[in-house]
């Protein structure tokens, strides 16, 4: 199994967290939500990355990155890692997700739980009918109640509620994964400081790379909400392979998309904060949820330098302070 979750209260219920860390719920249909219990001392820690490609081919991701970042994130001992899609290559290739359990092994070791977001390339092989890619995607996750979902949420500690999307799925108003989006956004609860909302297709982009679904559908519904939840906002996605940082109406957006993927430019205009001036980012988000703020870092490996320390930097760091 993936994780063994003896620290993870599985829940497929909306739930909460009393003050104690013992989770709460009642029983309800739809999406499940898991949570994460808080740590003792210090701040929570999560890992938050995207493109991994877990695969056996060589020609369309750089594995000793991959790898090396799989280490490195397994050394944080983080409370949860959440991906934001495109874990495998070809999803429907199930010998794919057999090279993520095994390069993942460490963090099962770790009992580390991981919660992954549907990207493009779990579908790969598989349109236009789907279910055999969905049906490799909740197997590999069989420690999570998944199926048959394609989104769904996790209480983190007791102030974060991170929603994890279906960005291949309509994200239009009217539809269910958008009447689900707009339920868990209003129905946060006020011991909930901050919401992670993890995607594949970045809403907020350079805008050189072409809109995919319906992801600017997310920027929209938050522009016009955001700046009035008491809760601070921050979006996460991937598909682009390197890492961009904006401010839009009050929300951070972050691309993390450099988990070993072939890179791709970023030409950093049009508002971009990180002025990163590397091309070629392999990389994962680092958050640090303290109980006023959600400090973050950009942990970057140099693949040309391959070992020891001057593999890595810290060359983006940010902070967003909590509302209420």
């Amino acid at each position: 199994m993936q994780s063994k979750l003896n620290l993870l209260a599985v829940l497929t219920a909306f739930c909460s967290l009393a003050a104690a860390g013992e989770a709460l719920c009642a029983t309800a249909e739809g999406p499940p939500r898991f949570a994460v219990p808080a740590g003792s001392e210090g701040p929570l820690v999560l890992v938050v990355y995207g493109d991994t490609r877990f695969t056996e081919r060589q020609d369309v991701v750089n594995s000793v990155a991959r790898r090396a970042l799989v280490e490195r994130i397994a050394g944080e001992k983080p409370a949860a890692i959440l991906i934001g899609g495109d874990l495998v290559y070809e999803g429907s290739n199930p010998s794919d997700y057999q090279v993520f359990r095994s390069e993942t092994g460490v963090w099962s070791k770790e009992n580390i739980p991981v919660f992954p977001a549907l990207g493009n390339h779990e579908f790969k092989g598989c349109t236009p009918d789907v279910h055999e890619c969905l049906e490799n995607w909740w197997n590999a996750f069989d420690d999570l109640p998944l199926r048959p979902h394609r989104w769904y949420s996790v209480a983190i500690g007791s102030s974060l509620l991170a929603l994890v999307l279906d960005s291949d799925a309509p994200l239009k108003p009217g539809s269910a994964q958008r009447a689900w989006f707009e339920e868990q956004v209003a129905g946060a609860g006020d011991q909930v400081k901050f919401i992670l909302i993890l995607l594949h297709y970045p809403p907020v982009r350079d805008p050189f790379f072409p809109r995919m679904r319906d992801e600017k559908e997310i920027a929209r519904y938050l522009s016009a909400h955001a700046r009035s939840l008491p809760q601070s906002v921050l979006v996460v996605g991937s598909h682009v392979h390197n890492y961009e940082r904006y401010s839009r109406d009050g929300v951070t957006y972050v691309v993390s998309g450099g988990g070993g993927a072939k890179p791709v430019p970023a030409p950093r205009m049009f508002g971009e904060q990180s002025h990163l001036r590397t091309a070629v980012n392999f990389h994962y988000l680092r958050l640090s949820l303290w109980n006023d703020r959600l400090s973050a870092s950009m942990v970057r490996y140099d693949a040309k330098k391959v070992e020891g320390p001057a593999a890595w930097t810290e060359p983006d760091r940010f902070e967003i302070r909590a509302r209420n």
